[in-house]
């Protein structure tokens, strides 16, 4: 089996109230998780998927460990159902699994959301995972440059998430392991303060991990400490490798999730590059015209669509005729639409408030976390600048 040395640190930061990241050191399974929610949701959305990716001993395969992590997203799906006050929760999630594939010793990789996995080497942190944030869907649209993306106000709008829907898409990773690699998993609160050579110079200057995951908070912290900042250090210490050739950069694999599919980007060698891969889901949606309408029914067709539509017209505009302020992970802001939705329009961010929970008078935080609805925007607007007036003044 693979060995691995390992050093963790977390810290609540200089901001925060209370710490909602989780890791998890269950040797081969090392995990990071970053909680979001309103009260003490995002610590329990976290402290649940730690727990759940705990009983991943023994995969086999990527798809063994994609399993592992949507039967956490279903446990916290499930328990968010029970209690209702955690409604919202949930957590990034980051893990690296060692694990044997047939007679090849690996290490998987999964992520969902914005915690990271990197690779440290002598010359470089080369970020592994892609971060599942809104930001980054416009870097890769071209619509943002990275630079222009450190400093974005919406760079910890989360894309992906454990907790919000009853299945989650997972990408994963294959590595070959290598003894002397390092990785760091770590929460967001690490790399918003820390930039990539700033954590690669204390990784390269710190040979023991625990000095190393020390480190790496402490530095952070001392940068802004504006959100939770946590580390786990994970060193291959010893692995036997099969492999005739094993690839500079690690990787043997790349499994990207979408809707309905995992499509591999590494298609076997069996495949043509024009083949489609069988993991891939094709779906034929041609629609054959009926044999035979007849003009009765057509016209009755008719008639039900204009009912229809006008009762979705009345619905949509009863749905969107309103506006709330409300709670974005931890984020305050304005909502367009009802505070429990209406049927399957769910209220939309009209406007972000530059306010966030912990800052909030405490007499104010049930009513926002309830949803303060209004008739007019500018109402809306009026009650967050109260909010915020609020805030300064009970600051110290």
């Amino acid at each position: 089996m693979i060995e691995f040395a390992w050093g963790t640190a977390t810290d609540v930061g200089q901001v925060r109230q209370n710490n909602q990241d989780q890791m998890l050191t269950a040797p081969p399974v090392f995990v990071v998780a970053d909680g979001m929610g309103g009260h003490n949701g995002g610590e329990v959305a976290s402290a649940i998927a730690v727990d759940e990716m705990a009983k991943a001993q023994g995969v086999a395969s990527v798809d063994d460990l994609i399993d592992a992590v949507q039967m956490a997203n279903r446990e916290i799906v499930d328990r968010s159902k029970i209690e209702p006050e955690l409604r919202g929760m949930g957590t990034t999630l980051v893990a690296l699994v060692g694990m044997m594939v047939g007679d090849r010793q690996r290490i998987g990789v999964a992520n969902v959301g914005d915690s990271r996995l990197y690779r440290a080497t002598d010359e470089e942190l080369v970020q592994l995972t892609e971060d599942h944030t809104l930001v980054e869907t416009l870097v890769r649209d071209g619509r943002l440059t990275a630079e222009e993306a450190l400093t974005h106000p919406q760079r910890n709008i989360v894309t992906r998430a454990l907790g919000i829907d009853e299945k989650v898409l997972v990408d994963t990773w294959e590595l070959a392991p290598v003894p002397g690699d390092r990785f760091v998993l770590c929460s967001d609160g690490l790399f918003d303060e820390l930039r990539e050579p700033e954590i690669l110079e204390i990784l390269q200057r710190e040979e023991d991990p625990s000095d190393a995951a020390l480190e790496l908070v402490r530095g952070a912290v001392q940068a802004g400490g504006r959100d939770n900042v946590t580390a786990l250090v994970v060193d291959v210490t010893a692995a036997d490798s099969v492999d005739d050739e094993i690839p500079d950069d690690r990787i043997v694999s790349i499994h990207k999730a979408v809707p309905d599919s995992v499509l591999r980007l590494d298609p076997p060698p069996e495949t043509g590059p024009n083949d489609p891969h069988p993991d891939e889901i094709l779906v034929d949606r041609t629609i054959e015209k009926p044999p035979f309408v007849t003009w009765r029914l057509g016209l009755f067709v008719a008639a039900v669509l204009l009912v229809l539509g006008v009762l979705l017209s009345s619905v949509v505009a009863y749905a969107r005729s309103a506006y709330f302020v409300g709670i974005d992970g931890e984020e305050v802001v304005i909502y367009r639409g009802r505070p429990d939705g209406v049927l399957w329009f769910d209220p939309t961010v009209e406007e972000q408030v530059v306010l966030t929970v912990s800052e909030l008078d405490p007499e104010d935080l049930p009513d926002v976390i309830e949803g303060v609805e209004f008739d007019e925007l500018d109402d809306a607007r009026d009650y967050a600048a109260a909010l915020t007036e609020r805030s300064l003044i009970d600051d110290p």
